[in-house]
C-alpha cells in the first residue's frame, strides 16, 4: 500500500472539496498501520438507462481508491431513484415507476463495470433496508433534521424565493436523509459525490454520528460540462456521451467539443496532467 502522502496526492487530483481533509489523513494513517482498507461509498440512482461520462468522474475516483487497496461500496439507489435527488434542480424531478428503475439498474451495472472493478466491489441496493422500514422508522428518520436546516439547501432556497414560488414537495425532503442513511447502513468511511451533493453527504456524517459511528469524509468532484460547453452533462439535455455507446460515436462526439473544455475534460476524465498535455499539443 502506498504511503499516506502518496495516496493524498492522488486523491486530491481533480477533487473539489475534501471535508474534513484532516480526518481523511487520519483515516488513511490508520488504514496503513492496520492494513484495513477504507470503505469508500458512491451511490448512483438508475433514473435512466445510460451511464454517461459525467457519471464516470466519481466512478474514476472510486476506481482510484480501489487501486490504492481500499474497498469500493456501490449503492444502487433503487429507492432513492423513486424519490428523485433535488440537488442542483430548480424543479421537482419526474417520478419514475419501480419497474422503470429496476430495468435501468440492470443496464447501469453493465456500464459501470467498464470503469470500476465490479468483481471487487460491494454492490447493494438501498431497497434492502428502505423496503423493510415501518412508518415509525420513517418518523424517526425525519426527526434527525429540521425544516430550517433543509431550507438552507441552495436549490430549495431558490425555489422558495422564486416569483412565483416553485413547489417543494415533501417527498423531496426525504432524499438527503435516505442518502445519509445509506452511509449508516454500509458504515462508509468516505463518500464520493458531485459538488452539488455536499449537503447530502454532510447529512450522512450527522446520521452516522447519531448512530454512534465514526463520520464519513465527504469528497466532492466538479460537475462535468456537456458537449454544449455550458450546462452539466445530462441525457435530458442531449449533451452527453454514453459509456455504452459505440466507440466511433463516442469519438465523433468528443471531436465536437470546444477547446475551452479540453483542460476540464483532461483533468476529470484522464490520468494525465492537463497542463503538460496541452503544452505538448501547442
Amino acid at each position: 500500500m502506498k504511503s499516506v502522502a502518496e495516496q493524498m496526492a492522488l486523491i486530491r487530483r481533480g477533487a473539489e472539496q475534501i471535508v474534513p481533509e484532516a480526518e481523511l489523513v487520519r483515516k488513511l494513517e490508520r488504514s496503513v498501520q492496520t492494513s484495513k482498507p477504507l470503505r469508500v461509498k458512491y451511490g448512483i440512482d438508475p433514473t435512466a438507462a445510460d451511464v454517461h461520462l459525467g457519471h464516470t468522474v466519481p466512478l474514476r475516483k472510486m476506481r482510484l481508491f480501489q487501486d490504492l487497496g481500499h474497498q469500493a461500496v456501490l449503492i444502487i439507489g433503487n429507492y432513492t431513484a423513486l424519490v428523485g435527488d433535488p440537488s442542483g434542480r430548480d424543479e421537482t424531478r419526474a417520478r419514475l415507476t419501480q419497474e422503470q428503475v429496476e430495468s435501468n439498474a440492470t443496464e447501469y451495472l453493465k456500464q459501470i463495470s467498464k470503469v470500476i472493478d465490479i468483481g471487487k466491489t460491494e454492490v447493494v441496493s438501498n431497497g434492502c433496508w428502505f423496503s423493510r422500514m415501518s412508518f415509525l422508522d420513517v418518523m424517526n428518520l425525519t426527526s434527525k433534521i429540521t425544516v430550517q436546516r433543509m431550507l438552507e439547501r441552495d436549490d430549495f432556497t431558490k425555489r422558495f424565493r422564486a416569483e412565483p414560488s416553485v413547489p417543494i414537495y415533501l417527498h423531496e425532503c426525504l432524499y438527503p436523509l435516505m442518502q445519509g442513511q445509506d452511509s449508516v447502513e454500509v458504515r462508509a468511511d468516505v463518500e464520493l459525490g458531485g459538488s452539488e451533493q455536499l449537503f447530502n453527504l454532510m447529512v450522512g456524517r450527522r446520521l452516522q454520528e447519531d448512530a454512534g459511528q465514526e463520520p464519513q469524509v465527504c469528497l466532492t468532484l466538479p460537475i462535468l460540462r456537456g458537449l454544449d460547453g455550458e450546462r452539466r452533462m445530462g441525457k435530458s439535455l442531449g449533451n452527453y456521451i454514453g459509456v455504452g455507446e459505440p466507440a466511433y460515436d463516442q469519438m465523433a462526439k468528443v471531436m465536437r467539443i470546444s477547446d475551452a473544455l479540453l483542460r476540464e475534460w483532461f483533468e476529470l476524465l484522464t490520468d494525465g496532467h492537463a497542463a503538460g498535455i496541452l503544452r505538448q499539443s501547442v
